[in-house]
């Protein structure tokens, strides 16, 4: 799955000090075979020389060139976090319905701690597109968070979302570079390559049914990660995109928030279903009919005082419903009310998730303004299921536990059709089985 061809592209490598810190790209169906493709790259803060262009290639199902395009260098975007975005928008017209590669290289990285000789090392990226004149890629809905807090949990959700609402799995996976002088295809930019370093309480790791990435991390630096959305259609895997971003753990000394959210549900002007979560418990899901209203009031309080804790709200539910939050805080405190108001064309069997960002204000030094974390919640719809929770626990120690459907039932892992097995240590991997 994460084998790569050579392709055999000549890139110039221009000289400039605003280093790399990550990139994805992606392919959104416009009309037709006609696609636009968004290549973003993250950059920090240092001034320096950007470049004046990006060269984007289009590769057919055995990787070879079709076309390549240069697409002049936009305005970047200041990002909270102390790091700048730059979006390069290209439209490309394929010749046939088929798989496609979109695909970008850059040099040079930042300086990080799990990659060796990292400031000589380039950027790879690329996504797969099946372009049938409607299929899009999945996406990221929000931007990655880049700041960690020394022995402080860290989650940062990737927020996965597909508009044609295609099977979708993830995993982790390794930041990569172009070799240009060999024939076995792509580079891991450093063997061994290593995830950053964590308490053996909350290891470096992906949960398959929520997406988040979390640990506890134990020492202080910079370090390169990577992650990839794979989709699925009718069993098979029609596309993928890739995220590539740096991840500095900073010693600061902060209490982080405390988070509690209440649940309702409501049918008629009935309230059936309330519910409470408290952070470190397990992440519910949450199961609706259609006709009916659903409330999340997620409340933040800040033991240092100071913290100005606040949320924003992400989420596949906000962009395909009439869904909306709003905010409400001051120093020490801060509520986010989400609600998703009559849902009554949205029955499936694939999950929505509602992502709360939550951030405080820790100092005055803008390049550490703000530490993030994320909450997820699962929302399915459905005629026939039960409005409640269904817990699924990851804990304990690395042995088999069970394996789930993508409403999170427990199943027979032999049985066919898309499950998720759950392991003890927190490990998840989702699985299609044919027959």
């Amino acid at each position: 799955m994460k084998k790569l061809l050579l392709l055999l592209v000549i890139y110039s490598c221009p000289s400039y000090s605003a280093a790399l810190l990550g990139g994805e790209i992606t392919c959104r169906n416009i009309n037709g075979l006609m696609y636009e493709t968004s290549l973003t790259i993250y950059r920090d803060t240092t001034p320096g020389n950007l470049p004046l262009s990006y060269t984007i290639s289009y590769l057919d199902s055995i990787d070879t060139i079709i076309t390549s395009h240069v697409v002049i260098t936009p305005p970047g975007v200041a990002q909270w976090n102390g790091f700048i975005s730059y979006k390069y928008i290209d439209t490309i017209s394929f010749p046939y319905t088929g798989s496609f590669k979109a695909i970008a290289w850059d040099c040079c990285r930042d300086s990080v701690d799990n990659i060796l000789n990292s400031t000589s090392s380039g950027m790879y990226l690329d996504c797969k597109i099946l372009a049938d004149g409607s299929n899009s890629n999945p996406q990221f809905l929000s931007v990655p968070i880049t700041i960690a807090q020394l022995n402080q949990p860290f989650t940062n959700n990737i927020t996965p979302y597909d508009a044609d609402r295609d099977s979708l799995s993830w995993e982790l996976t390794f930041p990569e570079d172009w070799v240009s002088n060999s024939t076995g295809g792509f580079s891991i930019i450093s063997l061994p390559y290593n995830y950053p370093p964590s308490d053996a309480s909350l290891p470096f790791h992906i949960d398959s049914i929520l997406g988040d990435i979390s640990f506890k991390p134990n020492v202080a630096g910079k370090y390169q990660i990577a992650v990839k959305i794979i989709e699925w259609r009718n069993g098979l895997q029609i596309g993928y995109v890739k995220r590539d971003i740096e991840l500095m753990v900073i010693p600061v000394t902060n209490s982080p928030l405390v988070i509690q959210s209440n649940f309702q549900i409501s049918c008629s002007q009935i309230t059936t279903w309330l519910n409470t979560w408290n952070q470190g418990a397990i992440h519910p899901d949450i199961y609706i009919k259609p006709n009916c209203d659903l409330v999340i009031h997620l409340t933040m309080s800040d033991p240092d005082i100071w913290g100005f804790p606040y949320s924003l709200c992400l989420g596949s539910s906000l962009i395909n419903t009439s869904a909306y939050a709003s905010n409400t805080g001051n120093n020490a405190w801060a509520a986010i009310d989400y609600l998703w108001g009559i849902i009554t064309n949205n029955v499936s069997d694939q999950p929505y998730f509602v992502t709360f960002r939550t951030f405080e204000k820790f100092n005055s030094i803008s390049y550490y303004g703000r530490l993030y974390n994320d909450y997820t919640f699962r929302i399915f719809v459905n005629n026939t299921t039960t409005s409640g929770f269904n817990e699924i626990g990851n804990e304990s120690k690395s042995i088999y536990f069970k394996s789930m459907d993508v409403l999170g039932r427990e199943i027979d892992p032999n049985s066919t059709g898309f499950r998720i097995d759950v392991y003890k240590d927190g490990k998840t991997r989702k699985v299609f089985r044919a027959e």
